[in-house]
């Protein structure tokens, strides 16, 4: 697959135009990620209904639910990766605006849609984040910096996994999406993974993640939402 270039999120949206009016600040919940009337449907499949949150300071928004409660559709609808059917999403009072180059500055997302530039090593992928940054420092974090000068191209689902969690120590965010982190970690980067969330968190930005992992859940803290199978 040499040669084949892979769009990356950061990439992709460093091409939105930057003239795309900014949206007037608006009254919310307290909390610096709020949801109301959230709906999206595939087809005839309702999987969010009215759905509303609030996603804290210093403390991560957990979401637990059975295969099919919408964990996953509902972080892409908070990163914008999905359009609404209705409600809306406002981070600090902005509402959701995925044309505007500010959003996606401000957004990060660690889904299962991460790319990467199958020619560039894992090192060169992250410096695009912040060249003034400690790539293998970053990744010795998931237990990758021995792979730092590896092409993506080379690595497993397993490495690429570890490695796209390592991006959310370089880019700059303020709110982060997290889709089941703990997937192909051994209890140790469980661990690992936790410490980093609750860092983060701390430093009064804003962490949502989905799990399937009671370990994780209980290493994070915060605060714990449970979504109902759909139609259940």
């Amino acid at each position: 697959m040499t040669g084949t270039t892979w769009e990356s999120e950061d990439t992709a949206h460093a091409r939105v135009a930057p003239s795309a009016p900014v949206r007037a600040r608006r009254e919310g919940p307290e909390g610096r990620l709020c949801v109301t009337g959230l709906r999206k449907s595939y087809g005839a499949t309702t999987v969010l209904d009215g759905y509303g949150s609030t996603a804290p300071e210093r403390a991560p928004l957990v979401l637990r639910g059975g295969n099919g409660s919408g964990k996953t559709t509902l972080l892409r609808c908070l990163a914008g990766a999905e359009p609404l059917d209705g409600g809306e999403v406002l981070l600090d009072g902005l509402p959701q605006q995925t044309s505007s180059m500010a959003w996606w500055s401000r957004v990060h997302r660690v889904l299962d849609d991460l790319a990467w530039f199958l020619d560039l090593t894992l090192a060169d992928h992250l410096r695009l984040m912040d060249p003034a940054a400690d790539a293998s420092a970053a990744l010795e974090r998931f237990g990758v910096g021995d792979l730092a000068d590896r092409l993506a191209a080379s690595l497993s689902s397993n490495q690429l996994r570890r490695s796209a969690l390592a991006t959310v120590l370089l880019r700059p965010w303020d709110a982060l999406l997290l889709d089941e982190p703990e997937q192909r970690l051994d209890d140790d980067r469980v661990a690992r993974l936790a410490d980093v969330v609750v860092q983060l968190s701390r430093e009064r930005r804003v962490v949502v993640l989905s799990t399937h992992s009671d370990a994780l859940t209980a290493l994070v803290g915060g605060e714990v939402l449970h979504l109902p199978l759909a139609g259940g």
